[in-house]
């Protein structure tokens, strides 16, 4: 065989790789508008979110099936956060002077779930966006489970820079077993995450994964730990998101941050996958161009098969997880520089422990346990 037989088998393997690491969607089931549902509090953890909040906010005085109780934890906001969360009647925990060895999201968690009274507890971040039955959908697969749930939001796009979360959301998703045909999964998803109080104290809260800059995947392994199952979905209509419109900075610095750490705690099956499936998607636009200055005809016409096949897969999966436009699924090399180019700040940020900044606050590359 020829080298370039052998690459366009490897090529064909990375699109194969597809149907392992997308195997399902699973999504909420519908919800039942009971009456005699458990009591829920949503716990808010919020820094500078005095826009996202409102609309959160807005949409849980919405909801088919209403909360026990709204708590916003306020981490040392300089906007309007208190302000919003108080006009709406939500309960307001205003945090000042963090400790050291605590992130500000799991301080802000712990604290809103200290003043908690319901049976379960629901954190939200603040750019969550619910539809009417969203609330009921997630007691639905609670009650349904009888163990944590936690969404990752469907993810919606407005401006052309968001554009670049597309690898990112497909790789997050995949590498925590999320959409894997067997269960392998090595967190919870932050933005969304339903529990028992019970089950919450049994691990230590928040406080358990305190020095964590990625806690959700650190908050996955302690319900592990303890034995204590939990079931991941994704959302859609009825929950969703908005990440990063703040500006292509705030993109880079949020992915940069979630990357670093996370990379390291894949399993190596699913690090592998991905990994693999990343690398044949970026050869592939890459050994057109090749065959195309050496006037390679079979090539041209292999790979040139091939990259139409790249776009069709990427559009059926951006579907499933989000709102992306088509025209840069059309151009996703464009999208492969992004990743790699992130992903490779993040892996230095990672191996020298580099300062990353995140709302205000200075990280570094590690997460400590």
């Amino acid at each position: 065989m020829t080298f370039e037989v052998i690459n366009l088998v490897f090529m064909c393997m990375g699109i194969a790789f597809s149907v392992l690491l997308f195997y399902r969607f699973r999504e909420l089931p519908q919800g039942v508008n009971q009456k005699d549902h458990p009591a829920v509090s949503v716990i808010i953890p919020a820094r500078n979110e005095e826009k996202n909040l409102e609309l959160l906010l807005e949409d849980l005085r919405a909801q088919s099936v209403q909360p026990h109780e709204i708590i916003c934890a306020n981490d040392d906001s300089e906007d309007g956060t208190a302000r919003v969360a108080q006009s709406f009647g939500a309960t307001l925990v205003n945090l000042t002077n963090k400790p050291e060895d605590w992130t500000g999201k799991t301080w802000a968690c712990q604290n809103g779930a200290d003043v908690a009274t319901g049976s379960l507890l629901l954190f939200l971040d603040a750019d969550v966006r619910l539809g009417r039955d969203g609330l009921a959908r997630l007691l639905e697969a609670y009650q349904n489970c009888q163990c944590t749930v936690s969404v990752q939001p469907y993810h919606v796009t407005k401006k052309p820079y968001e554009q670049l979360s597309l690898v990112f959301n497909l790789v997050q998703i995949a590498a925590n077993g999320t959409t894997l045909p067997w269960k392998t999964n090595i967190g919870v998803h932050g933005p969304v995450l339903l529990i028992s109080k019970t089950d919450y104290e049994t691990i230590g809260g928040h406080a358990s994964v305190r020095h964590c800059v990625v806690e959700d995947m650190a908050f996955g392994q302690k319900l592990k730990e303890k034995q204590l199952p939990y079931q991941l979905f994704l959302g859609d209509k009825d929950v969703s998101y908005r990440m990063y419109p703040g500006g292509l900075r705030s993109l880079i610095q949020g992915w940069i941050k979630n990357f670093a750490v996370g990379a390291a705690k894949t399993p190596l099956a699913a690090f592998f996958m991905s990994f693999f499936w990343i690398g044949s998607m970026a050869n592939v636009p890459f050994y057109l161009l090749d065959a195309i200055l050496k006037n390679k005809q079979p090539m041209i016409i292999a790979y040139g098969l091939l990259y139409p096949l790249w776009v069709v897969v990427l559009s059926i999966l951006a579907r499933k997880i989000g709102r992306f436009q088509q025209l840069p699924i059309v151009f996703f090399p464009v999208l492969i520089v992004g990743f790699i180019v992130i992903f490779f700040i993040s892996l230095v940020s990672k191996i020298l422990r580099l300062p990353i900044t995140w709302k205000g606050r200075v990280f570094t590359g590690e997460d400590k346990e």
